[in-house]
């Protein structure tokens, strides 16, 4: 934090209330075996995004379907609410730095909400995570998913039946890691000529991890110096820069750019990545793109996951699915 900080006083109660609860997970954390502070901060991580968002009851997941499915090989979840119609789909890839998280637990709550404000069949990608498989491992998974999501739909994996179910629209989204991801997803296709998808929502999405000291929260206890350096330390192999476009969307050449289909970045006036999103927003809009960007006032990174403490998260979703049916 910096000396514009608000005082915890100034703070509205639900966003102290988040950050306690995400102090005390990570207080919980088992050290003992970590070497070091970048060994410590992955154990921490790897136990708070799990549990992220998760104060209050259980989040309603009655009338909604998940069902497993290998996308070519990539490990993902089909995620439908009643009445989907399975040739409108999104393809989702989480947050976690990178390095934690998946469907099936941090985001099952998420996506069951997204799946049932929106009608979209949605596929949630479990592409391989860092530092076990670094860059560009989880991008090509989430490209190779993309790629088999165009062709292949919930009713045939559902009824097991062979052949191909074109999808009429298909968008991509991602928060934080996974909104790079996706951003990252979009120069890939771009680069190489491929089908763009329709529509592109961005969530707290980490899109420049060159320009690290302009990257200052007025209030965020979440994407810190320490955490976003350390997110970086375990993606990146040996000899990649982090200017690379599809590490940094933010630098993806202008004619790249060009090629974006509209796109959505939501985030937190008061996080550190407010940055990314207002840069990669404008490099957008310098390019020809039509570009919503969508700054919602004291909330924590990826608000969305607290759908039973912060009433923005269920509005965020909505903005999301109106834009994505539009």
């Amino acid at each position: 934090m910096t000396d514009q900080s608000p005082s915890p006083a100034a703070r509205r109660p639900e966003l102290d209330q988040a950050f306690q609860y995400l102090i005390d997970l990570a207080a919980g954390v088992d050290l003992s075996r970590t070497n070091g502070p970048e060994e410590a901060w992955l154990a921490q991580l790897r136990t708070t995004v799990p549990a992220y968002g998760r104060i209050g009851p259980e989040t309603d997941l009655d009338g909604v379907v998940f069902t497993p499915v290998s996308a070519d090989g990539v490990r993902a979840q089909w995620v439908t609410a009643e009445g989907a119609d399975p040739a409108r789909r999104l393809v989702y890839f989480h947050g976690g730095a990178w390095a934690a998280g998946s469907p099936f637990d941090s985001h099952k709550a998420f996506s069951a909400t997204l799946a049932k404000l929106s009608g979209i069949s949605i596929l949630m990608v479990d592409y391989r995570l860092a530092p076990e498989h670094r860059f560009p491992a989880g991008l090509e998974d989430c490209v190779k998913a993309y790629a088999w999501a165009l062709t292949n739909g919930p009713t045939s994996e559902r009824t097991g039946l062979a052949g191909r179910d074109p999808a009429r629209r298909i968008s991509i989204a991602g928060d934080s890691a996974g909104g790079n991801l996706a951003a990252a997803t979009c120069v890939r296709l771009a680069t190489s000529g491929q089908r763009m998808p329709d529509r592109l929502a961005l969530i707290a999405a980490t899109l420049d991890q060159v320009s690290m000291w302009d990257r200052v929260g007025v209030d965020d206890l979440i994407c810190t110096e320490d955490s976003l350096t350390f997110s970086v330390h375990y993606y990146l192999p040996p000899g990649v820069s982090a200017g690379d476009p599809e590490v940094s969307p933010a630098f993806a050449p202008e004619k790249v750019l060009a090629k974006f289909p509209p796109t959505l970045l939501q985030v937190s006036a008061i996080e550190a990545l407010v940055y990314d999103s207002k840069r990669f927003a404008d490099r957008l809009e310098k390019a020809g793109v039509r570009v919503n960007l969508s700054l919602w006032p004291g909330l924590p990174h990826v608000w969305h996951a607290f759908l039973n403490l912060f009433p923005e998260a269920a509005e965020a979703i909505g903005e999301i699915t109106d834009f994505i049916n539009r």
